[in-house]
């Protein structure tokens, strides 16, 4: 049974077991809510607090998909201690309107971290998080995709924190998903992020790219639901070692970084992108990565994209139509 909760703060977030809530914020000039999933499950005694995030922008799909059925499968018997909190979907609006912002305040829930109580309802949704969520925290995951934007290298990323051993910590667990890729990425990316918001108070922070094209990658799905498996066997809260998730055809996992926003490659021109070398390919400085055509000069030729340094393609233009300025291509170095 999902039961609904005003105010949020009545949440039981101790009490051994599983529940699952609706936790309702009401809509600005109407009386109705937007209700956030959340499940909370304990275990018999004290451990760690795993959060994991799904939907913080709406049109990525693999984080609620594997989540819902995280929840669907975890029950408190499994739980040897700890606790692990599941919001498959946070930005409600812009996930059901299938959109990377919320349609009622064009909100970006990740910009508006830590939020305000006496804001617009994506900012008192994420005033909820930063007030009664990531304070409970030990490790949080925020899962995204690319939308329908970009295509990104499959990766968990994250940032570089200057406290060493919130770092290690951060490695370490980023490693635990499998996936192809760890993505050491740029700060400085836009205020109010969640990652950034929950690594300054101190937390194992993890986000990750898990699928993109707005659909929902069958690989991703995997990672999102059985790398949160792993990090809860890794940090004590079920019985096991983490299992191998790496699929078939790599030979291992990479940790590359690219922290330089102004390093990431933007189109000088507008036009229709084409891509040149696959996602992941390693690329030497100055070849060719991409091409923008000009459809109203069909008698010149393209713009070529060129990489900026040898390195791994990690990001490319999906969506073909690409205005000048916008990102086309990131290269990343790998970190020995």
């Amino acid at each position: 049974m999902i039961h609904e909760v005003t105010p949020a703060s009545r949440l039981d977030w101790e009490t051994p077991g599983k529940r699952l809530y609706h936790v309702p914020f009401t809509l600005d000039g109407t009386w109705g809510r937007i209700r956030v999933p959340v499940c909370v499950i304990c275990g018999p005694r004290a451990g760690k607090t795993i959060v994991a995030i799904g939907g913080t922008h709406g049109n990525e799909y693999e984080g609620p998909v594997g989540l819902k059925r995280l929840i669907s499968e975890l029950d408190a018997g499994a739980l040897i201690a700890g606790r692990v909190i599941v919001i498959p979907v946070l930005n409600v609006p812009a996930f059901a309107a299938a959109r990377r912002e919320s349609p009622l305040d064009g909100g970006n829930m990740n910009r508006v971290f830590p939020g305000r109580a006496d804001g617009t309802i994506t900012s008192r949704i994420a005033r909820f998080v930063s007030d009664e969520v990531l304070p409970r925290a030990d490790v949080v995951i925020d899962i995204h995709a690319a939308g329908d934007t970009y295509e990104i290298a499959r990766c968990a990323s994250f940032h570089l924190v200057e406290d060493a051993v919130q770092l290690a910590a951060i490695k370490e667990t980023a490693l635990l998903f499998g996936m192809p890729w760890v993505w050491i990425y740029a700060k400085g990316m836009g205020t109010g992020l969640l990652t950034e918001y929950a690594e300054s108070l101190g937390k194992i922070t993890i986000g990750g790219e898990f699928g993109y094209g707005a659909s929902t990658d069958l690989e991703g799905v995997r990672w999102a639901h059985h790398g949160v498996l792993n990090v809860m066997r890794h940090h004590g809260l079920l019985l096991g070692a983490p299992e191998p998730l790496l699929p078939h055809g790599y030979d291992r996992q990479r940790l590359v970084a690219s922290t330089d926003l102004d390093a990431w490659i933007t189109a000088p021109v507008s036009g229709i992108s084409e891509p040149l070398v696959p996602l992941g390919a390693f690329v030497k400085k100055g070849q060719p990565v991409s091409v923008i055509h000009d459809f109203e000069r069909i008698d010149a030729p393209g713009t070529e994209i060129r990489a900026n340094t040898d390195g791994y393609l990690l990001v490319r233009r999906f969506r073909a139509q690409t205005a000048q300025g916008d990102v086309v291509a990131v290269v990343g170095q790998e970190v020995r």
